[in-house]
C-alpha cells in the first residue's frame, strides 16, 4: 500500500489540498492525520492509498515515537509574501494568539513599526515563528529542499496553480486513484464547503494579498535580497513586483 506524505511550508495550502483529497473519501479531513496533531494510524486506506499531513522541512522517517514509511510525496510551495501575510494571520489573535509581540490582526498593525519589524524578520530569517521554524525549517530552505527532492515520486503544486487551474494541477490524482476530471470537479467543490474563506484561519485565499499590506519599497527589499532565491522556486522578482491585475 502506497503512504504519500503531503507537505508544505505552513499557509501554504496543505490543509486545502488535504481536504480536496479527503474529499474524494467523502470524508473529514481528519482521514488523513495531521502528524503535529494526530497518529499515522488514524490514515483512511482510498484505492491502495494512505496519506498524511505534515509541515516538516525534510522527509520524515520518523515521528514522534513511529515510524513514517512514505512512499509518495506531495509538495505544495506559494509565493513567499503571501505567506509572510498569511501567517502573520494566523499568529495574530485573530487564529491563534501565538505571536512573540502579541497584536490584534495583521489589519491592526499595518503601516506600523510592528508591522515592519515582523516583515524584516521574515525578509532576514525567513520565518516569524522561530519555535515552529525548527520543525519546518525556513520558508526557503524548506521549499529548495522540496524543490530538489528526488528520493521518492514527487507531485509538486503551486497554490497560484491550484486557484487558477485546479484540475490540470491535481491532474497527478487521476493517475494515482483512478479519477476522472468529473470527480476532482466534486472533490472540489465538497472541500470548498469544508475551507470556505472565513476571514479567520481561511482567511483571504488570493493570489498576491500581500499588496493590500506591503509598500512598494518593501516589496522591492525583499525582491532585492532574495529574489533569486525566490526565482529559483519558480517565482520571478517581476511577478513579485507586479501588483494583481495589472
Amino acid at each position: 500500500m502506497a503512504l504519500v506524505g503531503v507537505y508544505s511550508y505552513p499557509k501554504s495550502g496543505n490543509t486545502w489540498v488535504r481536504g480536496i483529497i479527503a474529499a474524494a473519501m467523502n470524508a473529514s479531513a481528519k482521514v488523513i492525520p495531521d502528524l503535529h496533531e494526530a497518529r499515522l494510524s488514524e490514515a483512511r486506506e482510498f484505492r491502495g492509498y494512505r496519506f498524511f499531513k505534515h509541515h516538516g522541512g525534510r522527509d520524515v522517517q520518523k515521528w514522534q515515537g513511529q515510524d513514517v514509511p512514505s512512499t509518495h510525496i506531495i509538495h505544495i510551495r506559494r509565493n513567499p509574501l503571501d505567506v509572510f501575510a498569511s501567517y502573520l494571520n494566523f499568529i495574530s489573535a485573530n487564529v491563534t494568539n501565538t505571536a512573540a509581540i502579541p497584536f490584534d490582526s495583521v489589519e491592526a498593525i499595518a503601516g506600523t513599526d510592528l508591522f515592519d519589524l515582523y516583515f524584516s524578520t521574515f525578509v532576514v530569517a525567513g520565518h516569524i515563528a522561530p519555535r515552529f521554524s525548527v520543525e519546518t525549517g525556513d520558508y526557503f530552505s524548506h521549499n529548495r529542499y522540496w524543490m530538489d527532492f528526488t528520493g521518492k515520486p514527487i507531485a509538486r503544486i503551486r497554490y497560484e496553480d491550484l486557484l487558477n487551474d485546479p484540475i490540470a494541477t491535481l491532474g497527478f490524482l487521476k493517475d494515482w486513484l483512478k479519477l476522472s476530471d468529473a470527480d476532482l470537479e466534486t472533490m472540489l467543490a465538497r472541500a470548498g464547503k469544508g475551507t470556505a474563506k472565513d476571514g479567520k484561519f481561511y482567511w483571504k485565499q488570493e493570489e498576491k494579498n500581500y499588496f493590500n499590506f506591503l509598500r512598494e519599497d518593501q516589496i522591492a527589499t525583499f525582491v532585492k535580497y532574495r529574489g533569486e532565491e525566490c526565482r529559483a522556486l519558480g517565482y520571478d522578482p517581476e511577478y513579485l513586483m507586479t501588483p494583481p491585475n495589472a
